[in-house]
């Protein structure tokens, strides 16, 4: 039952990001949102919670697994109402924001929770219950979303995706209190404030022009200091990084991991391939629903079978394919992705307000097949080189680099679309063709991004086998 409980939690963590997609353009007419506070609902989550993600799992080492888990839970859905109660774009953009600060707190603790509940030849069956909770929610959520809308109970609208949440995490915190027992480092790991204060500021001086310059035509001088100086404050972390591991203090980012090839090429094709991925699936949505006015349902239907592919393709690329043929499996998924891609822009460059979803499956199930085939098999390349003994520092550094990604993502391809669209017309012919162009437009760059990650591809292992010692 506990392990029911603690995967509950991460399954409306998974969810909150797969529904909102679905649900964004109900946001967007409701509080009249702008095309940056769209791209901010998602990118701000998915940031906060790449940049909480090893302090989350340091104060469980710290305080105790089960304590930061209940206040993660618990302010998960603290900040889950207040998205629900949101009466403008930025209050709910600030949710999403604690959304992911606490949802940051809490992940990391779900894994900690699974090495104290079983040993270790017993954790197979919980860690493959935690591996298909994204697949399951990559499915519900295109379905689920547009149910909830549909259903409308009390007329909340959009506002009762959050209210479950609420629910759920009020469920899961009363249940933890009995079930879970306490479990913390036998030697607390020092906690790098001054790493945290300086990446975050770096990261946000980056992703801030880019997002805002969804909403002008041009960019103004500030933005590009601001990127300036957030790279230059991205570099002073590395250096400050090199400093603490040097006074053997306990670094927020394990620099030594860079000197294995499999983490240096594993990263640098997972940021090139998330990128277009997150994305697309903003993009795809604002296009089924505000430029062909496709219902929530009938939308979420149309990406149901990118929703279903994706996971099976994942396991069997995971389970069958890489054993076989190692780091090809990944590049026969990029060359799957840019080909969905390459389908679906041709199908948008031509949309006109009777385009369904038939012409559009295709596409849709290439894509998904493309994308499972890279998923899996990429994390287990990536740290092929790492020993065993790192292999948590290494997964730590991997998933950080995804949630970075995805914020990057919604910035640059969500900017370039919405630049695309500014300015159409309102008349169904007019909101076809703009939003078809600006999608087509959008994924051909994906596919260029996707070219990239295949040549870093070759800098993967040939074979996942990884290192003992």
């Amino acid at each position: 039952m506990a392990l029911v409980v603690i995967l509950l939690a991460a399954f409306m963590d998974l969810l909150a990001v797969t529904i909102l997609n679905v649900i964004l353009p109900f946001i967007q007419t409701d509080l009249l949102a702008s095309p940056a506070q769209l791209e901010w609902m998602l990118s701000g989550y998915t940031l906060a919670l790449a940049l909480g993600l090893i302090t989350g799992a340091r104060l469980g080492d710290m305080l105790g697994h089960k304590r930061i888990f209940i206040a993660g839970v618990a302010g998960f859905a603290a900040a889950s109402a207040l998205c629900a109660l949101s009466a403008n774009s930025d209050m709910l953009v600030v949710g999403r924001v604690l959304q992911g600060l606490f949802a940051a707190a809490m992940l990391p603790q779900v894994l900690s929770q699974i090495q104290v509940m079983y040993a270790p030849r017993e954790r197979g069956g919980a860690m493959a219950a935690f591996s298909a909770l994204s697949g399951l929610a990559a499915a519900l959520g295109p379905i689920l979303g547009p149910l909830l809308l549909t259903w409308d109970l009390l007329s909340l609208g959009w506002r009762l995706v959050f209210w479950i949440n609420v629910v759920i995490g009020a469920v899961v915190v009363v249940a933890c209190l009995e079930l879970l027992s306490e479990s913390r480092s036998s030697r607390p790991p020092h906690l790098d404030v001054l790493g945290v204060v300086v990446s975050t500021a770096g990261l946000l001086l980056v992703l801030y022009p880019l997002i805002t310059a969804a909403d002008r035509s041009r960019w103004p001088a500030w933005a590009y200091l601001s990127m300036v100086a957030g790279g230059t404050m991205l570099i002073g972390f590395v250096a400050h990084q090199r400093r603490v591991a040097a006074r053997g203090e306990e670094p927020l980012l394990q620099v030594f991991l860079f000197q294995f090839r499999s983490i240096q090429g594993g990263l640098l094709v997972q940021l090139v391939f998330f990128v277009p991925v997150m994305g697309f699936f903003l993009i795809v949505m604002q296009f089924l629903q505000v430029g062909l006015r496709m219902s929530p349902m009938m939308a979420g239907l149309t990406i149901l079978p990118w929703s279903v592919a994706a996971p099976v393709l994942a396991g069997i690329s995971a389970a069958v394919l890489l054993p076989m043929i190692g780091r090809a499996a990944v590049q026969i998924g990029l060359v799957l992705l840019a080909t969905g891609f390459a389908i679906l822009a041709v199908a948008a460059a031509d949309a006109m307000p009777s385009t369904g979803w038939p012409s559009l499956i295709v596409g849709m199930l290439v894509g998904g097949a493309g994308m499972g085939m890279v998923v899996a098999p990429l994390a287990q390349l990536t740290l092929t080189d790492v020993p065993v003994e790192h292999a948590g520092s290494g997964s730590a550094l991997f998933n950080t680099v995804t949630q970075l990604a995805a914020s990057l993502g919604v910035a640059v391809i969500g900017t370039i679309f919405f630049t695309r669209v500014r300015g159409t017309n309102a008349t169904p012919n007019a909101l076809a063709a703009g939003f078809g162009h600006a999608l087509a437009t959008s994924l051909w760059i994906c596919i260029g991004l996707l070219a990239l990650a295949l040549i870093a591809s070759l800098l993967l292992p040939r074979m996942a086998v990884q290192t003992r010692s």
